[in-house]
């Protein structure tokens, strides 16, 4: 009885460790050669309470080295709320903003 339940636990640990060494590969950094950089574009329009957050989470993968990119935000038409963050972003050297004629 206890040898199966040692074989179980032991089968679980397994498990578990098979998942997270899965998970980590799908975090991968993303390799670029010596002349390339990557340059990731937000393209806003109209209201968007989520930016900030999704700034936050493009920075944590920039952070962690999933993710080496610098961060363009393009104004499409925001609204007065939108661009203030995306100014403010801008300002604490996050992002750069980038008018819809750029």
């Amino acid at each position: 009885m206890l040898w199966n339940i040692l074989g179980a636990a032991a089968f679980a640990a397994l498990v578990i460790l098979l998942c997270w060494a899965l998970r980590g590969l799908t975090l991968l950094p993303v390799r670029t050669g010596e002349g390339t950089r990557i340059r990731l574009r937000l393209d806003i329009s109209g209201p968007d309470p989520a930016l900030e957050g999704a700034v936050a989470a493009i920075e944590w993968l920039r952070a962690n080295g999933t993710l080496r990119c610098e961060i363009e935000l393009r104004d499409l038409g925001a609204d007065e709320a939108t661009r203030a963050v995306m100014e403010a972003l801008c300002r604490a050297g996050r992002v750069s903003i980038v008018n819809e004629g750029e």
